[in-house]
């Protein structure tokens, strides 16, 4: 997820099919394919359920800039609230960079603690930073979905053993790394084809962390 060393690999002159990328790739001229799952409607999706089920201080655990799909999944966040005329307070939000220990669920309860209030729901930049944060939680003696909603992302098979089972997006996995290989053949054959810029759909799965 490094923007020099994606650079430099476009210079180079040879088929490119990147999935994913470094934060805000969206914003750059297309120099290459670029595959990835979709991140903005679905959490826009997954905003709105917490919105429709009552929540109003929602917060965002996650390093917006860590890569692509999890700024726009920050984007999408972002813009949902605005829609709703809610308000977007950091100060109920773990922005901290990736390189603070988000799976050490001590470290999540400090930021936890260190919060004005505990948020109505949180949307977490995926399935992985989903579970920690509903570990810290429960240490707190919240109850999940009742007192505090979480969404993931990512469709993990560790979100549908979770206890409650967490509210997700799917990603096509299989699809993706398909369509990328045939995007590259074409790129060998046509190189003379413009960049493709190519999202392939999420799907929201309700589960029992939200209500």
């Amino acid at each position: 997820f490094s923007k020099p060393y994606q650079e430099m690999l476009c210079s180079l002159g040879i088929p490119c099919a990147f999935v994913d990328g470094y934060a805000r790739t969206s914003k750059a001229l297309m120099e290459c394919d670029f595959i990835s799952m979709e991140n903005y409607a679905a959490t826009l999706c997954l905003v709105e359920r917490l919105i429709a089920a009552g929540a109003k201080r929602i917060g965002f655990v996650g390093d917006k800039e860590h890569c692509n799909s999890f700024y726009e999944r920050w984007t999408a966040y972002s813009a949902a609230l605005a829609d709703a005329e809610l308000t977007l307070d950091r100060s109920l939000c773990i922005l901290e960079e990736d390189s603070e220990n988000y799976g050490d669920v001590d470290w999540l309860l400090s930021r936890l603690t260190a919060m004005p209030t505990v948020p109505d729901a949180f949307v977490c930049a995926n399935d992985y930073l989903a579970i920690h944060i509903m570990a810290a939680l429960k240490r707190m003696g919240m109850r999940i979905p009742q007192d505090v909603m979480v969404t993931g992302f990512d469709g993990s098979p560790e979100a549908s053993m979770a206890e409650p089972t967490l509210t997700t997006a799917t990603i096509p996995s299989t699809d993706i790394g398909r369509l990328s290989a045939m995007l590259l053949i074409d790129r060998i054959r046509h190189p003379e084809h413009p960049c493709r810029w190519t999202n392939v759909k999420s799907t929201p799965v309700w589960g029992g962390s939200t209500r």
